[in-house]
Parts: structure tokens; C-alpha cells; sequence
């Protein structure tokens, strides 16, 4: 993947996972410095992010893929995030904090990598995170198709029963199952 920086997580279930179909989850950005900057940075966030109890942000991302609103365990974190895919859209570091928007160069050099992974990944469902990257998010050529699925922010006000409803809708119109 020579056109991307932070290359995305992929679970070990990822192509056999239990939703029956390949969903990827795509996210707007990174926040950092350019110290930061390695290839491997989203697994990194992920392994210390996703995996571990801490960030509201990923708890509830966490509770939509998995279907369920309680608070998730470690094991439940770590057996979710096996069956998914995840990257960043942007493929620079827009800031070192959270809540700074990518700037109109920042988009448009992202499609190319971006394409790029789903080329590698095929995903059957990208799951959209936040209306601001929804709103710039570019048609991919006719031979990836895929099922798009957009849900507020976990950051934000998202509500937990419109997410799991468009969530469930997609990975199903794909031709998955929703656990």
C-alpha cells in the first residue's frame, strides 16, 4: 500500500468474520505529531484503544459493533474488534487534538490510499463514522461495491438505537447476519 501512511487495523477474523460479510470501519482521523508518524500507528490505537477500557470513543464503537449497549469487557472488546477492519480516511495528522477539520488538501489526497485499501480489503460494509466525513465521502468505482452504512460520531450525541438499526441494515442488505 505505497500511497497509504497509517495502514488500517485488520482483525484476524476480518475475512471469515461473524457478521458473515467484511466490515471495515471508517473513521476521519488521527491527532498527533509528526514524532508520531509510522505505518503502523492505527493498530497501535486500536491495541491501546479499542482493546482496553478508557476511551468513551471506542467503548461505544465497541457496544454498536457488537450489537449490545452494555459495557464491554476486555474479552468482548478483544473478540468485536477481531471480526472487523479499521482506517482512517485522512492520512496525515490534522492536529495534536481532538475536534480540528482536515483541510481541503487533506481531502482530496485522501482518496487515492483510501481506494487503495478498499482495493486490498474488500470490504461488503464501510461503516461511516460521522456526518462530516459521510458529507465528503467520494462514490467508489462500480467494481467495489459495497454497503455503505453512516452513523453520528461516537464522540458526539450518537444515539445507540438508530446506530445498531443502520448497522444491522447494512451488514444484512450485504447478505450478513447482525449479531
Amino acid at each position: 500500500m505505497k500511497d497509504v501512511m497509517f495502514h488500517p487495523y485488520v482483525g484476524d477474523k476480518f475475512y471469515d468474520s461473524h457478521y458473515g460479510v467484511r466490515v471495515m470501519v471508517l473513521g476521519e482521523s488521527h491527532y498527533g505529531d509528526s514524532q508520531d508518524s509510522a505505518s503502523d500507528f492505527t493498530q497501535h490505537v486500536v491495541k491501546e484503544h479499542a482493546l482496553k477500557a478508557g476511551l468513551h470513543f471506542f467503548s461505544k464503537l465497541t457496544n454498536i459493533l457488537r450489537g449490545n449497549t452494555e459495557y464491554p469487557s476486555d474479552e468482548e472488546r478483544y473478540e468485536t474488534w477481531r471480526h472487523v477492519a479499521f482506517y482512517n480516511y485522512i492520512q496525515v495528522f490534522v492536529g495534536e487534538g481532538a475536534r480540528i477539520a482536515p483541510t481541503s488538501e487533506m481531502w482530496s489526497a485522501a482518496y487515492q490510499p483510501f481506494l487503495e485499501v478498499v482495493r486490498q480489503l474488500e470490504p461488503d460494509v464501510i461503516l461511516v463514522l460521522g456526518s462530516r466525513l459521510w458529507n465528503r465521502m467520494p462514490d467508489l468505482p462500480p467494481e467495489y461495491p459495497v454497503e455503505w452504512c453512516s452513523i453520528r460520531h461516537p464522540s458526539s450525541s450518537m444515539a445507540y438505537a438508530p446506530a445498531l438499526t443502520a448497522l444491522e441494515e447494512s451488514v444484512k442488505k450485504a447478505g450478513g447476519i447482525f449479531p
